[in-house]
């Protein structure tokens, strides 16, 4: 499937290291469809299935094809729209979902990852399966009684901002430089920073579509200037997590952004 990376080489190596499903360079609706049709075979009839994207175009005209496939099987689907991946992930513990599917558009390559129920990244097994069942599902079809449905919900921000708010037990800063990477991460910052009292400036704020990004060095040069307390750098690729960087300019490296807000409100009790 286009520039599929877990065959290139050893199949399992980007499955166990990415965990992602699949990455590819060029938009296939009606592979992506028949993508959407495997995932639901895998979660099981009947099963309840959050969708969520990005705001890139072609993430949003994916993320259809993938419902298409999803609904095709009977799949209950929520969908969260736009929104970042660790709201999403937080969404379908709270919702009491199935799973969920994740599409972004990253570094020029569309990327659909897949959650289990415990908001985690599928395990590599599952994966592999959900990449073997999609060769079958070339013939699908069903009754109009057998679509499964599709429901919008649109508090996954608040959700996951107020989440973040009930763990945080301490100020981060006074004033913070915040590098988003025109991710949707920065939906979930703004309106959290500001419930925090703290001070701060978006670099990199979020793009509706593709665009180049202001590179690490500008961002260095902007927090040393701008006399900033902290800059957090969040990657667009989850799986590289958060770098913290404090006033002396010592940088300490968090697996998320939520991560981060436990380990310094912990910190902070700690030092009480």
């Amino acid at each position: 499937m286009g520039s599929f990376q877990a065959w290139t080489g050893n199949k399992n190596v980007a499955y166990v290291i990415k965990m992602r499903l699949y990455s590819w360079e060029r938009y296939e609706p009606l592979k992506v469809t028949k993508t959407g049709i495997a995932i639901a075979k895998f979660f099981g009839e009947g099963a309840t299935i959050g969708t969520g994207r990005d705001g890139n175009s072609v993430s949003r005209f994916t993320r259809r094809c993938i419902v298409s496939g999803l609904v095709a099987r009977g799949a209950q689907v929520l969908d969260f729209r736009m929104l970042p991946s660790q709201a999403l992930r937080h969404g379908i513990v709270s919702q009491n979902l199935d799973g969920a599917v994740y599409v972004s558009f990253y570094r020029d390559e569309v990327q659909i990852h897949v959650y289990g129920r415990d908001g985690r990244n599928l395990h590599a097994e599952g994966l592999l399966k959900i990449r073997e069942q999609v060769g079958d599902a070339s013939d699908e079809s069903c009754t109009r009684n057998e679509i499964g449905s599709l429901m919008q919900y649109t508090n996954g921000i608040d959700d996951y901002v107020d989440h973040l708010l009930s763990i945080a037990s301490r100020k981060m800063a006074r004033k913070m430089l915040v590098d988003t990477q025109a991710d949707p991460i920065s939906l979930v910052v703004e309106p959290l920073l500001q419930k925090m009292n703290i001070d701060y400036r978006i670099f990199n704020p979020m793009m509706m579509d593709s665009g180049a990004l202001r590179g690490r060095e500008e961002f260095m040069d902007e927090l040393k200037l701008g006399k900033y307390d902290a800059g957090v750098i969040v990657e667009r690729d989850e799986l590289l997590g958060v770098t913290l960087i404090d006033g002396e300019g010592k940088k300490v490296q968090f697996g998320s952004f939520e991560e981060m807000i436990k380990r310094l409100s912990r910190d902070s009790d700690d030092a009480r």
